[in-house]
This record gives structure tokens, C-alpha cells and sequence, in this order.
């Protein structure tokens, strides 16, 4: 399996996370077509990843309580896809229909109901109730952002960043936040692993803006193009736009025009390049842990990271 992270993926429980997503969502009927649907279509498991090699960072020995945590964001990070899609209208996802477009709109909104119900179910398994502040304050902010974006969609550099803090990196801050809890560590390490996970939300959204412009599909997991087609403002147009390169009505241009001018102008490696610098803050917490077999498999992860195909 090619990919983000196939560096950790073996060695850190990922293998039991698929065992216990198939367990939990274990059904009959047709609730069961669709949630195998949905199984079937999972990532690279990036959020998981994180809460194991935040937990190992800090010491944690309670590996039970690990997979069940681990398993829960990638439930709530499964459940808020299906409900995106239906939100954007999107018809794909990783090559293949989205659950509304291939089970209807209903279908699919329940179908993200129940699998935030079982995330938070074994978010309970957990001793430490603190998982469950966590998980039910990144899903506020998860959905305040969507709210607030088809409200009043971004339209500044500052508004945009502020939506997808809240829409990608708050669940991956919240992820590394998880580990440091159930590793019992101090208040201060939470804080300080949220914010590693937070800047690699945010360069993460920010290569996938760039990437959709240059066409790497496989690398994204997505379709390059799809911002395009969706009519998404993200922030390579926001720049562009703001400085009179593009119209507002860019959407009626054709792709390869309105991928030039960004390409051309230079708009493509400045947005990478801001997606690097949050790269460089992530490395900088790492600073503070001493070498370890977590915090290399971090710091490969920030290296597979910025070296995504730019």
C-alpha cells in the first residue's frame, strides 16, 4: 500500500483499528450494505496514527484504551466525510460515489449519525472522561465552521484559515490532544501536542489546495480538480482574486486557464510555502521530546508531509 503513512502503519495498531470499526459497526440488512459501503472506503488512517505515536511519545501503557480512542476519531473523521459530501454535493469520494449519491440524502445522514454513535460510545470505554470533552468540543467546532461558511463563505485570507482550522486541524490537534490524555501526562503536554496537531491540519488542508490545482489526485486520495469543479474558494483563489489576477466569477473559466494563472503568478508555491512553515512548527514541538521511536515516526510524517508532490 503506497501512500502517507505507510512508514507507521504496521507498528502502531491500525491493523486493530479496521477490527474494531468492523466490530462496532457490525449490522443487519440494509443498515449493513451501507455500512460496509462505508468501511470499505476508509483512508490512510492519518488521525489514528496520530493519537498512537502522541500516546507512545508520552509514555502511555493502557494500548486497549489507545485502539478504542483511535478508533473513535476515525469514526467521527468517517462520519463528518459523508456529511460533507452531501453538504458540497460532491459525487465522488476516492474514485467512488459518495454515500448520498449512492444510497440517498437520508440514508446518508443517519449513516453519519450512527457512526458518531459509536465513536462516542467508545469514547465512554475510557477512564478518562476528558476524551469526551475533547471529542464533543472539536464536533462543535467542526460544525461551527460549516455553519459559518455556508452562512458567509470565506472571503479573506484570515477567514479561511479560521474555517479550516475549525473544519481539519482542530480533530487532528484534538487527536494528539487524546494521546497525551490517555498517556496521563500534564495539562502542558496536551497543550503543547495539540498545537503540533493543529499545524499539521492546517499544511495538510493547505498542500491538498495546492494539489487539487497541480492535478495529483492519487496523492490526495481525492480527484484533482474537484475545489474546481465544487466551485470551492480556498485560499490560492482567495489570493488570486484578492490581487486581481482572477475574477470573482472564476468558476466559469476553464481549469487549465484558472490553473495557469495560479501556477504562472506564483500563487501555488506561496500557499505552499505557507503550508511548510506550519510543517516547521509542528518540527519545533517536537524539539522538546527526546529521540524515540514515536517522535521519529512524527517527524517522518512531517517530512512525507512537505514532500508531497508540490
Amino acid at each position: 500500500m503506497g501512500g502517507f503513512l505507510l512508514i507507521i502503519q504496521s507498528s502502531l495498531g491500525l491493523e486493530q483499528v479496521q477490527s474494531r470499526i468492523t466490530e462496532v459497526l457490525k449490522s443487519s440488512g440494509g443498515a449493513a450494505d451501507v455500512l460496509n459501503y462505508v468501511v470499505s472506503a476508509r483512508g490512510k488512517g492519518l488521525r489514528p496514527s496520530l493519537v498512537f505515536l502522541t500516546f507512545d511519545l508520552c509514555g502511555g501503557t493502557r494500548f486497549g484504551e489507545a485502539v478504542d480512542c483511535a478508533t473513535g476519531v476515525e469514526l467521527v473523521h468517517m462520519a463528518s466525510l459523508i456529511h460533507d459530501d452531501i453538504i458540497d454535493g460532491s459525487e465522488l469520494r476516492r474514485g467512488r460515489a459518495t454515500v448520498y449519491r449512492k444510497f440517498g440524502t437520508q440514508v446518508a445522514v443517519l449513516a453519519g449519525d450512527h457512526l458518531f454513535a459509536a465513536a462516542f460510545n467508545l469514547f465512554a470505554l475510557c477512564r478518562e472522561n476528558r476524551v469526551s470533552q475533547v471529542m464533543t468540543r472539536v464536533i462543535q467546532e467542526m460544525c461551527a465552521g460549516e455553519i459559518n461558511q455556508l452562512l458567509s463563505p470565506a472571503a479573506t485570507e484570515s477567514d479561511y484559515l479560521d474555517y479550516i482550522h475549525k473544519k481539519t486541524a482542530c480533530l487532528i490537534g484534538g487527536c494528539c490532544r487524546l494521546g497525551a490524555i490517555l498517556a496521563g501526562v500534564e495539562q502542558r503536554e496536551g497543550d503543547r501536542l495539540q498545537a503540533l496537531g493543529e499545524n499539521i491540519g492546517l499544511a495538510f488542508q493547505l498542500t491538498d489546495d495546492v494539489l487539487d490545482y497541480r492535478g495529483v489526485g492519487s496523492v490526495m486520495g481525492k480527484d484533482g480538480g474537484r475545489d474546481f469543479a465544487e466551485r470551492l474558494w480556498t485560499l490560492p483563489t482567495i489570493r488570486a482574486f484578492g490581487r486581481g489576477l482572477i475574477p470573482g466569477n472564476w468558476f466559469l473559466s476553464d481549469f487549465d486557464s484558472i490553473r495557469f494563472i495560479l501556477e504562472k503568478r506564483g500563487i501555488l508555491n506561496e500557499v505552499w510555502q505557507l503550508a511548510a512553515s506550519y510543517i516547521q512548527m509542528a518540527a519545533d514541538v517536537l524539539d522538546h521530546y527526546p529521540d524515540s521511536a514515536s517522535k521519529r515516526g512524527l517527524e517522518s510524517l512531517l517530512t512525507q508531509l512537505v514532500n508531497r508532490r508540490s
